[in-house]
């Protein structure tokens, strides 16, 4: 069998050359056709709790970290 190998020579490595661009071409193709995620839709009814709100005393704690 190793005789068989050696005996290709240049048309063993321009097969493997072959094989490998078809079979980068088919994965391209194969994920060029995954669908896309679409970006999450916002819920309809109810609006979103406020989790901060800026108040006096915020506003003083601040300006005394940034002295």
């Amino acid at each position: 069998m190793g005789e068989q190998k050696q005996g290709r020579g240049f048309e063993g490595g321009r097969r493997l050359f072959l094989k490998g661009l078809l079979t980068g071409g088919g994965l391209a193709v194969a994920l060029g056709m995954v669908p896309k995620k679409t970006a999450a839709q916002p819920k309809g009814g109810r609006p979103d709790p406020i989790l901060y709100r800026r108040t006096e005393e915020v506003e003083k704690y601040y300006r005394t970290l940034y002295r």
